[in-house]
């Protein structure tokens, strides 16, 4: 089976942006995006996933290709309630500009956790890109009651039979 996936890495970290499942007990399963930030240095196997809708990810292509322009930076927050209190969560994208040259950078924070992934511009808009595919691919609900047609219409088998 193949996953589409793409992952960015720089010199201490990544970020991987897939596809998933959202699954609750007693609902449909719905299509979800999933950004996992890591960390490549010994000794700090610690992770970061944030999961976003379809409709988010669509809004992180349009954020990303703003903030490509211009030195700027977007952010989509992310708050919930983990029962010890309220989890809050920034995934940001940023263009900034140092010594006179252009750098990217996607970045998650929960907490006073932090970590930051340096990207070139191609994969920075091919991110965008991917993003974009997909919000589209990952728009879908499990259907688990497909209606029937109902009695008396003309449906294509009929049409096919006679």
């Amino acid at each position: 089976m193949r996953i589409p996936r793409f992952t960015v890495y720089a010199k201490e970290s990544g970020m991987e942006i897939s596809g998933c499942e959202k699954k609750q007990q007693g609902k449909p399963e719905e299509g979800r995006i999933a950004l996992r930030f890591f960390r490549l240095t010994s000794g700090s196997p610690h992770q970061i996933r944030f999961v976003i809708e379809p409709s988010e990810a669509f809004d992180l292509y349009r954020r990303i290709n703003a903030v490509q322009l211009e030195v700027g930076k977007e952010t989509l927050t992310h708050k919930f309630d983990a029962g010890s209190g309220e989890t809050v969560t920034k995934f940001s994208v940023e263009c900034y500009q140092r010594n006179g040259k252009k750098g990217y950078a996607f970045s998650i924070q929960r907490g006073e956790e932090n970590i930051n992934v340096a990207a070139p511009l191609s994969q920075f808009l091919f991110a965008a890109e991917f993003l974009k595919h997909l919000s589209l691919a990952q728009s879908w609900v499990e259907a688990t009651d497909l209606p029937r047609p109902s009695a008396g219409r003309d449906t294509a088998s009929d049409r096919t039979q006679q």
